[in-house]
Order: C-alpha cells, then sequence, then structure tokens
C-alpha cells in the first residue's frame, strides 16, 4: 500500500496562514458583525500570518526530522523568544504526566522542549489549526465538544491510558483552559492556579499503575509585553477576550520581546501522589505542586 503523499509546502503555509487568520478572527468574537467587514479582517490578517505559515511548515518538517523537543526549541528561537528552564530534568523514559499550567502562547512549545521527550501526547481542545500540522498530528489526542462528543471523547482517553501503560509520556494543561500567567498577575500570582480541575487525577493513577512519575510545571513570561500594550488587545480584554494578544504575538514577528520560564518540580512517583484520596484530593496535591513553584510577585 503506497504512502499518503505530504501536502506541498507552499500550499501548508498558505493554509496555516488562512487558519491563523481564523482563529485571530474568531478571537475578537466578530459574529455579530457584518459579513464583509469579517471577510475583509480575514483577509487582511491572512496576509500578515503568512510569516506565521511558514514558521509552522517549518516546524512540521522540524518534527518529522528531529521530534518535538528539539523542533519545539528551534520555533521559540525562531519566533525570538528565549527559554529559560528551572530545576531538575524529568525522567527521560518510563510513564511520564507533566502537568502544567495554561497561560497560552508558547506554553505547549515551551514545555515540549523543556521536558525532552519525543514519546509526548498532549491533550488538547479538537481544533482545525492543530490538525492541519501533519507531523503533529501524532502526538495530539483531540478532545471534542458538545452533546454528542462522549463516544470520541471515550475513545481519545482510551487511547492515552494505552499510551501510559506502555511508558509514553502525556502533556496535560491542569485547567483544561487558558489561565492567567503568572508573570502577569502581579499580586494575584497565587490565584493563578486556581482553575485547575480534577481530571489530572485519572491520568496520574494510570501513570501509577504503570509504575511511572508526575512531574509539575509552572509556565510563565509566555505573553508579549508590546502586544499586551496594543489598543486593540485592550479592547479584546475589555470583552473578555483573552487569546488576541497571543495570537498576534505568533503572528507578527515585531513581537520578540518574550522570556518564557519552565520551573520543574522533582519527579514524583505516582503511586505516591495517588496514594489515598478521592480524585479532588489527588488533583489538589498535583496542583499544591504547582504553587509551590510560584515565586513571590514582585515587590512594588
Amino acid at each position: 500500500m503506497a504512502l499518503p503523499t505530504r501536502e506541498d509546502p507552499l500550499a501548508l503555509e498558505k493554509r496555516l496562514a488562512r487558519l491563523s487568520a481564523d482563529e485571530m478572527v474568531a478571537a475578537l468574537n466578530l459574529a455579530g458583525t457584518p459579513r464583509l467587514v469579517r471577510s475583509a479582517l480575514r483577509a487582511a490578517l491572512s496576509s500578515a500570518s503568512r510569516p506565521l505559515g511558514r514558521t509552522l511548515a517549518r516546524f512540521d518538517r522540524a518534527i518529522a526530522a528531529s521530534g518535538p523537543s528539539a523542533a519545539a526549541g528551534r520555533m521559540l528561537e525562531e519566533l525570538g523568544a528565549h527559554l529559560r528552564v528551572v530545576g531538575p530534568k524529568a525522567p527521560r523514559q518510563g510513564a511520564l504526566l507533566v502537568a502544567a499550567n495554561h497561560p497560552g502562547a508558547y506554553d505547549a512549545l515551551a514545555l515540549l522542549a523543556a521536558a525532552g521527550r519525543d514519546d509526548v501526547l498532549i491533550v488538547a481542545a479538537d481544533r482545525a489549526f492543530l490538525r492541519s500540522i501533519p507531523s503533529l498530528a501524532p502526538h495530539l489526542v483531540l478532545l471534542t465538544e458538545g452533546r454528542d462528543a462522549a463516544p470520541s471523547r471515550a475513545r481519545a482517553l482510551r487511547s492515552v491510558r494505552r499510551h501510559l501503560m506502555t511508558g509514553g509520556a502525556l502533556l496535560h494543561f491542569g485547567a483544561g483552559q487558558i489561565e492567567p500567567d503568572p508573570a502577569f498577575a502581579g499580586p494575584a500570582r497565587a490565584d493563578a492556579l486556581r482553575r485547575w480541575q480534577p481530571g489530572a487525577a485519572t491520568f496520574a493513577r494510570w501513570a501509577a499503575a504503570a509504575n511511572g512519575w508526575v512531574v509539575v510545571a509552572l509556565v510563565e513570561g509566555v505573553h508579549s509585553r508590546k502586544a499586551k500594550r496594543l489598543l486593540v488587545t485592550k479592547l479584546a480584554e475589555a470583552r473578555g477576550v483573552t487569546t488576541l494578544a497571543p495570537l498576534l504575538q505568533v503572528a507578527m514577528r515585531r513581537y520578540r520581546d518574550v522570556e518564557p520560564r519552565v520551573s520543574l518540580a522533582s519527579a514524583a512517583p505516582a503511586r505516591d501522589l495517588t496514594a489515598g484520596g478521592d480524585d479532588v484530593v489527588i488533583a489538589a496535591r498535583i496542583r499544591d505542586r504547582a504553587g509551590a513553584l510560584l515565586s513571590p510577585p514582585p515587590r512594588a
């Protein structure tokens, strides 16, 4: 049986640029505006997103050539982000749950680079943008939403369990949604992790069944201060839209003032973290390990 042919690189660049623009239009929440306005904005953003499309296409090729960890580090460098990893290295073999906060922007790239595992799976919401990076697709477990999503979500979770039970690594965002970036939270940094859900307990139990490990990671500093100061960003955030600034900083190459930091806790045996207690208690133990990585807020 013949192997499927890869998409033409130029076609992939254009498609990724278009999908990036669609993400930005969706982030602006312009559903109520005239169709002509939305179309014009999408066209303008598609043009601005072409450099991002080229970068993502190179990311796709780099994953195929050297694996997701090295490719993520290389893409961060290309985007002008200077990654700093603090703490002990994660185990390079055996079942591993990496539980992290989710400030958005470059967090997944930073965590992929910091974890150093090319057998990693990432649990994420199902997005056309993610499905369109061919070499990344085998590393994604995409969860659909809606009333009819239960069967597909069950299949996805079974694949996660098989992966952990066979000694693979899993990246899980504790909150399951975008959270505040602790670097921008000021005195409220202590509350930056309050949205974490009990779901991490299930993954930790599967890692425990495989005699594996849990590593908690704290990501911060993934946003551009320049992008957050833009008027369009301030207007969007005033309407509760928090995803525009990260999309702009990725698409517009001028925002290179980003210094992400990943702090890693020491690997803990998953059996220790899951011994006794229900899902809420176990998830709280994991979240508390992340909270211990929060540095004190800067003095005024």
